[in-house]
């Protein structure tokens, strides 16, 4: 048989590995696609935990500011939201005289099985507090 007649027949002939090969590759192609939209949406809902953490904090450390009201600014952020950005959200706001805390707990939406990932973030500063500079007054 002749190199002519050898590649003549691999052209023509069914019986290759062209599409097991993409087969596996289409799968491949497909979880990386699938890991990749998996990252965002977990970037994205701690994009909305961080953000929602963030006006907690500035209605909890004013100095009319309280635990009440922070946690209805958390959880008006997060409804606010969508229900499916940060799924299964707890909320933990704590104001002392020296700092106010906000934790918001979830998870990501999930899109590949098995693949779960948890957001905990946690926002600290110091509680607004009127001072009288100097003593004076």
């Amino acid at each position: 048989m002749t190199l002519e007649q050898l590649i003549d027949r691999w052209r023509h002939d069914d019986r290759g590995p062209t599409t097991l090969v993409t087969v596996i590759a289409m799968v491949a192609f497909l979880m990386m696609f699938s890991v990749m939209l998996q990252t965002a949406l977990f970037f994205h809902a701690r994009d909305v935990a961080n953000t929602c953490a963030e006006k907690a904090l500035q209605a909890t450390r004013s100095q009319q500011g309280n635990q009440a009201l922070g946690l209805a600014a958390a959880n008006a952020c997060i409804a606010k939201s969508g229900s499916g950005d940060l799924q299964a959200p707890v909320v933990s706001v704590n104001k002392t005289l020296r700092e106010s805390t906000v934790t918001i707990t979830g998870k990501s939406p999930t899109l590949v099985p098995g693949l779960e990932f948890a957001i905990t973030v946690d926002h600290t500063k110091p509680t607004e507090r009127v001072t009288n500079p100097g003593g004076v007054g």
